[in-house]
């Protein structure tokens, strides 16, 4: 049994129109789909309506057109890397160096290890580590505190990022005198 012209046109309207249907489909939501990116890519509206009226008005070669001349990165993209680089930045700025060769320094170091520039002092009665241009300590009160005699400091200086103010006295040990003998 061969179908009737009349049946074949209609299967053949109907399989037409379920293509077009899907094209349709397809082209509405490509023009979405670009709109959404854009705004993703650009804060521009301008940039935005026209990248989806390219989409909409050439509906294949628009799309291509539209990946070769979109931004190539989201803003959220864009921020991220920008926050990236504030932080390295930031990071390689808090890095004292030292003023003699410019190498990375700690910050609790009394010389520098590689060309043996002063770079802090220590206080003669607490032993926290002050700045060169302190005149005072600021941990213990002394007010003497000069920095061409404090060079002359004891190998008990504390290397701690916070130093405790407070100095602990140190009971000294019970050692009998020696009592002198003299021959008559």
């Amino acid at each position: 049994m061969i179908p009737s012209l009349e049946a074949l046109t209609s299967i053949l309207t109907i399989f037409l129109a379920v293509v077009a249907a899907l094209l349709i489909a397809l082209w509405l939501s490509l023009i979405i789909w670009a709109l959404r990116d854009m705004r993703a890519r650009s804060r521009d509206p301008f940039a935005q309506f026209l990248a989806a009226l390219l989409v909409a008005a050439l509906p294949v070669v628009g799309i291509i057109i539209y990946f070769i001349l979109r931004p190539p990165e989201t803003l959220i993209e864009a921020y991220e890397r920008a926050l990236e680089e504030e932080a390295l930045l930031q990071e390689i700025e808090e890095r004292p160096a030292c003023p003699g060769c410019s190498r990375t320094v700690e910050k609790n170091w009394l010389l520098c290890p590689y060309c043996h520039t002063r770079l802090r002092k220590a206080c003669r009665d607490c032993n926290a580590l002050l700045a060169l241009n302190w005149n005072l300590c600021p941990y213990c009160g002394n007010q003497k505190v000069d920095p061409y005699t404090a060079g002359a400091v004891t190998a008990s200086v504390m290397v701690q990022e916070q130093v405790d103010p407070v100095a602990e006295d140190e009971p000294e040990p019970d050692v009998e005198p020696v009592e002198e003998t003299t021959d008559d």
